[in-house]
């Protein structure tokens, strides 16, 4: 698939520094609005003419627009756009010009002596989630996720990987739920941030037992009728929250009321508050020693490590 895109487009580039040819599941993002489009930035309807006419000739190619943003760059709007096809799904970038007659298409990255200093900054400060390692860490490892987002299932294993290989690292699992796109990610976040102010392995645990069993939570909280429509079982997500809560070793009756409590709800809008600070648009989206690394998943994991391990060295010397 992306060498079909290279031939299209020659300036298209892979949407982060380890983008690979293929991935099995791109990162979740939430759709384009367009009651959230800023002035004068294209609308949906005319990224997709566009991408319906540049791409058109290809069947097994289909285009979905994730989100329409002001870029970095003053004068460019950012379209998030998926690629898929039989081969596997590619997130990339599309900048537009505000004369809306120009794309260029890669990513925008910082620049400057330590590019990454603002960001670090900025989780360091902001950050709140389910942690683990030394409180004190020089090296801080930040994960946006969604407990409802099958790219964040996937990339589990590899977050714990990580955990037990760099021990002095800090660890934290700031809550990032896409709502637009999964209907219990926010309870399922309530929860979490809930047992998370009690016990950071409760939470932890938690987290690895909603993954675990995410498709069977998917089975039981959705409801279709005869017509084909999907509705989502809020008792049913309840159950499914208190039964994992449970096995996390939290009181069920507990953390449901704290899960609904209005200031509760205030916290999981902070946290979602946090990624939008730093630019995060997709799930699951890193942020190690400050350097953000989009769809880590993607990554194969001793390529993720060697950056790791650079960015804990560069931590350690207080860079």
């Amino acid at each position: 698939m992306r060498k079909l895109l290279i031939c299209c487009v020659a300036v298209l580039t892979a949407s982060s520094l380890f983008a690979q040819k293929t991935a099995p599941a791109a990162a979740d993002q939430p759709a384009a609005s367009a009651a959230t489009l800023p002035p004068g930035a294209p609308t949906p309807e005319l990224m997709d003419a566009y991408f319906k006419r540049m791409f058109g000739y290809e069947p097994n190619l289909q285009i979905k627009i994730l989100s329409i943003t002001g870029a970095a760059i003053p004068g460019l709007f950012d379209a998030a756009v998926v690629f898929i096809s039989p081969d596997g799904q590619q997130v990339a970038h599309w900048y537009v010009s505000a004369d809306l007659k120009h794309v260029i298409v890669g990513e925008v990255v910082p620049f400057g002596a330590d590019p990454f200093a603002p960001e670090r900054a900025e989780v360091a400060k902001s950050a709140f989630g389910a942690s683990s390692g030394p409180k004190d860490a020089k090296m801080l490892i930040v994960e946006f996720a969604d407990l409802e987002c099958p790219a964040c299932r996937e990339f589990a294993p590899t977050a714990e990987k990580l955990r037990s290989d760099f021990p002095n690292a800090r660890f934290v699992f700031q809550s990032f739920p896409l709502a637009s796109l999964h209907p219990w990610a926010v309870r399922a976040s309530s929860y979490l941030d809930c047992i998370a102010r009690g016990s950071d392995k409760q939470a932890f645990t938690f987290i690895n037992a909603v993954y675990s069993h995410q498709r069977e939570i998917e089975s039981e909280v959705r409801k279709s009728d005869a017509a084909g429509n999907t509705t989502i079982d809020d008792k049913a997500v309840t159950e499914q929250m208190r039964k994992y809560t449970e096995w996390a070793g939290a009181d069920p009756s507990k953390i449901q009321g704290c899960a609904e409590s209005p200031a509760t709800a205030e916290r999981i809008k902070s946290s979602f508050a946090v990624g939008q600070a730093v630019g995060v648009t997709a799930t699951p989206t890193l942020f190690v020693n400050g350097r953000r690394i989009g769809s880590p998943g993607s990554v194969q994991y001793d390529a993720l490590k060697t950056v790791v391990s650079y960015e804990n060295d560069m931590a350690e010397a207080g860079k």
